[in-house]
């Protein structure tokens, strides 16, 4: 008997059809994905807004880098480093952009703009020589929220090498000379505390070795410093702080190459050692809870001198100005209503030599002719000075001393007489602000008088007021 089998039935039509269709759907899907990932990474690294250019500093060996954007939405001023070692450049250049695209990224999510949030990154140099680097980036940011953020990154580097020197390289891995920084530290720390009448806090937890692994030198190579931005150690309710450590205080546990390289270490007592010159002055710190600034001009009185004292009068600034000694006879009365209107007169030498350089009776003259001059243009006598360039020796401070004056520096330097440009100057004020800061200007330079609206406004929108170097005591 033969057996008809039946004929199978052809397979659909309809699934030739609908898989070439889900493979171009989910085809489509993934150029979508990566479409837009691409057009974000666009938008959050380059904007269409963006600008950029280079200028010099007035730091041995280092340029700037500017990036710019502004628009409703954000205003951005970024200045980077750009030394002679690639490897420090890359590093710095990698902490700013992460931080830069965190707050873009911050930009991109936001959905209501009463008014562009800002960003402000800038650098100080607070050691440069041969041997080693340090600096500081001040990071600023305004997301229009209840508090604007107040950052810093700061190293030291082997210039040679481009690596970052640690705590645990400076003292060469000793426990002792660690434990003798952190305990420094935490004096420094508790002082501040006090002197702004916060709350005693136990610093024993906070300090340690992993909170100290960064820092600077300052002051000539004299000390070794923290600058902490809000909320980075602290609470935030204690604000910003820097920690200082003079090492002189710790200079017997730092004997060893790497720190006597890099910094100013003194000498082990010998039995007769003969008498060391003095430190310069340290930049003075703020003694109450008050986030107050002084702003300094020097070389002046200047062409743009009297504009500056309106424009300090419309914010109710104070300020502190150094004068050159030649100058105020000529114009006696702009030094008058400096006086008048409530600013510090300071002395800046009579002919800005470089005063280390001159003999005893040279540097007396510079001084002393220079207090003459203010004196019989004001009836008042300076008693504070600000070295030329910033530099002072034994000899110039013993100088000071017998006249009852005092050597002031900055903590601040906008550059401002290298590069001719009003909105530079002020983002470079602005970044480096801080409670108690000392900031460097010259008056002399119409484009740093135009500034100082700009810095006064930003500023005074964080808090800060403006007084005179006195009164910063």
């Amino acid at each position: 008997m033969r057996i008809q089998r039946k004929k199978a039935k052809p397979k659909s039509k309809k699934l030739f059809i609908i898989i070439p269709f889900l493979i171009l759907l989910f085809s489509a899907g993934l150029f979508g994905i990566y479409f837009l990932n691409q057009s974000h990474s666009r938008q959050t690294t380059a904007p269409s807004d963006e600008k950029y250019y280079f200028a010099d500093s007035k730091y041995s060996g280092i340029r700037s880098k500017f990036v710019t954007r502004d628009n409703k939405r954000e205003k951005v001023s970024i200045e980077y480093p750009i030394t002679e070692n690639e490897k420090i450049n890359r590093l710095i250049s990698e902490s700013i952009d992460k931080i830069d695209r965190d707050f873009q990224n911050t930009v991109l999510l936001a959905t209501v703009f009463d008014k562009p949030m800002t960003e402000t990154i800038g650098y100080q140099v607070t050691h440069n020589t041969s041997e080693a680097l340090s600096i500081v980036v001040n990071i600023k940011q305004d997301m229009n929220g209840a508090h604007p953020a107040s950052m810093t990154q700061f190293w030291t580097f082997d210039k040679k090498s481009g690596e970052v020197v640690g705590l645990a390289d400076f003292t060469e891995q000793s426990d002792e000379a660690a434990e003798a920084i952190m305990s420094a530290a935490k004096d420094n720390i508790s002082q501040t505390i006090k002197q702004r009448q916060q709350p005693e806090i136990d610093l024993n937890e906070i300090i340690n070795k992993e909170a100290l692994s960064n820092f600077i030198i300052t002051n000539n190579g004299n000390s070794l410093a923290w600058p902490l931005g809000q909320a980075s150690l602290l609470p935030s309710s204690y604000g910003e702080l820097t920690i200082t450590v003079p090492i002189s205080s710790v200079s017997k546990y730092l004997q060893n190459p790497t720190a006597r390289k890099l910094a100013n270490i003194p000498k082990p007592p010998e039995p007769k050692p003969a008498p060391a010159p003095a430190p310069a002055a340290p930049t003075p710190a703020p003694t109450t809870g008050n986030k107050v600034i002084a702003l300094t001009f020097d070389d002046g009185p200047g062409p743009y001198t009297a504009h500056l004292l309106d424009i300090l009068d419309q914010y109710g600034a104070k300020a502190t100005f150094f004068l050159i000694g030649s100058k105020v006879s000529g114009q006696a009365s702009v030094v008058r209503s400096i006086q008048a209107r409530g600013h510090q007169l300071g002395n800046h030498s009579w002919s800005h030599p470089e005063l280390p350089k001159l003999s005893v009776d040279q540097i007396a003259g510079e001084i002393d002719r220079t207090n003459e001059a203010i004196r019989q243009a004001t009836g008042v006598k300076p008693s504070i000075l600000r070295p030329p360039y910033g530099a002072v020796n034994g000899v110039v401070l013993e100088q000071l001393r017998l006249r009852n004056m005092s050597s002031i520096l900055w903590s601040v330097d906008t550059r401002d007489w290298a590069d001719r440009n009003s909105q530079i100057v002020c983002s470079r004020a602005v970044a480096g602000a801080r409670p108690g800061a000392v900031i460097l200007m010259h008056d002399i330079h119409q484009t740093s008088v135009n500034a100082v609206p700009c810095i006064l406004s930003s500023l005074k929108q964080q808090g800060y007021s403006f007084v005179t170097i006195q009164r910063l005591n």
